[in-house]
């Protein structure tokens, strides 16, 4: 990972944030490099040496995502696995909120298969794997955490119900989230039952097969 002074990182951040907002009034598809640069009051040679092109604008913020995610998790109190589920989801949802009119503009593109920027494509595998790694440090660390051999699959699926209940906010036009929260209360009152039930084989048969189902989504046709 390339490591930037202060300054440099200032200047990414400008550029990055710029080019959300430009999303938001023009699109992704009618944004240009030109434009970004223009509107954040840089050349375009200084804003291709931080970005070489839109598509790592947006993988740039599905990383600063993780990077986000992970120091969340990193910084949980002592608790259950669904009370600190509860309190990383509620954090993350509050940090995203400024970047929920961006995600909303980039949303067409970020499910459109084959894109670079899709949620499911190769170059966001890197995000993914990070975000795959909060949830199973979340659960190792809860009070409640299952046998070692389970946690891995507990926390994959925590993951995928994380990108889940995001893809639900983005789309939730609630007074204040109000679904979003009730769904997510919903599933933290879920999450003791089924670490109860990870004993017996059916349940973990079937947790195995859903996460089975959902890793299709990722593999090369």
């Amino acid at each position: 990972m390339t490591e930037y002074t202060p300054k440099a990182q200032q200047t990414r951040q400008l550029i990055l944030n710029t080019a959300l907002d430009l999303f938001i009034r023009k699109g992704y598809e009618a944004a240009t490099m030109r434009e970004i640069a223009a509107e954040a009051k840089v050349s375009l040679g200084l804003a291709y040496r931080y970005f070489d092109s839109k598509e790592a604008l947006v993988l740039s913020l599905y990383q600063q995502m993780a990077a986000e995610t992970d120091n969340v998790v990193e910084k949980l109190p002592a608790g259950t696995v669904a009370q600190r589920f509860w309190l990383t989801m509620t954090t993350r949802l509050e940090q995203n909120l400024p970047y929920r009119d961006a995600f909303g503009a980039l949303f067409g593109t970020m499910m459109t298969p084959k894109s670079n920027v899709e949620l499911l494509s190769a170059d966001a595998e890197a995000m993914r794997q990070r975000a795959e790694s909060a949830f199973v440090a979340l659960v190792t660390h809860a009070s409640d955490s299952p046998r070692p051999a389970q946690i891995h699959e507990v926390g994959r699926f925590l993951n995928i119900i994380h990108f889940m209940v995001i893809l639900f906010w983005l789309l939730d036009r609630s007074a204040e989230q109000r679904a979003t929260k009730s769904l997510l209360r919903f599933i933290c009152d879920l999450l003791p039952w089924l670490l109860r039930g990870i004993s017996f084989p059916f349940i973990r048969r079937e947790l195995s097969r859903f996460i089975t189902i959902v890793d299709g989504l990722f593999a090369v046709p």
